[in-house]
């Protein structure tokens, strides 16, 4: 069995969304996948879908979403989330986090940033064997609008 990735395209949203809630449920976050995220995401340029092939099938094995932001300085590409199953999840983990890294090296695009959940030790792991560096910068967000008394519930819960 090996592992392939190509390009985000509208078509994975069903399986993508599944995928996504059982991510968020498991690390507390909110669910991103939904028909305009990926509509965003496929026409990034950065974001993949991997697959397990075996034989004449393939199925879903994970997804990263990602785009490249213009800062005014230089692009930086910005890794939103990588989604991956059970089986294979580290080698799959791995092909998403260097297919990234291909895909803004080909854009002209040398930095790159990952925001990863604390509690996601496996994927940190995966992107520190592919080079990434931990930096001292801490996220704080804020949430306006008709979200923001049930997330920070949430964080405060």
């Amino acid at each position: 069995m090996s592992i392939r990735i190509r390009p985000l395209v509208e078509g994975d949203l069903e399986r993508l969304a599944e995928l996504d809630g059982a991510y968020a449920s498991g690390h507390g976050l909110e669910r991103v996948v939904n028909l305009a995220a990926l509509r965003f995401f496929e026409r990034s340029g950065h974001s993949f879908v991997a697959e397990l092939v075996d034989g004449g099938g393939s199925q879903l094995a994970g997804a990263l979403l990602a785009q490249a932001v213009w800062t005014g300085e230089r692009p930086t590409v910005h890794a939103h989330r990588l989604l991956a199953r059970v089986d294979g999840a580290a080698a799959v983990r791995a092909a998403l986090a260097r297919a990234l890294v291909k895909s803004a090296y080909d854009a002209g695009v040398y930095d790159l940033v990952f925001r990863t959940p604390k509690a996601d030790d496996a994927l940190r792991t995966a992107l520190l064997g592919e080079g990434y560096l931990e930096d001292d910068h801490v996220t704080l967000t804020l949430v306006l609008g008709t979200r923001a008394a049930a997330w920070a519930e949430g964080k405060r819960g």
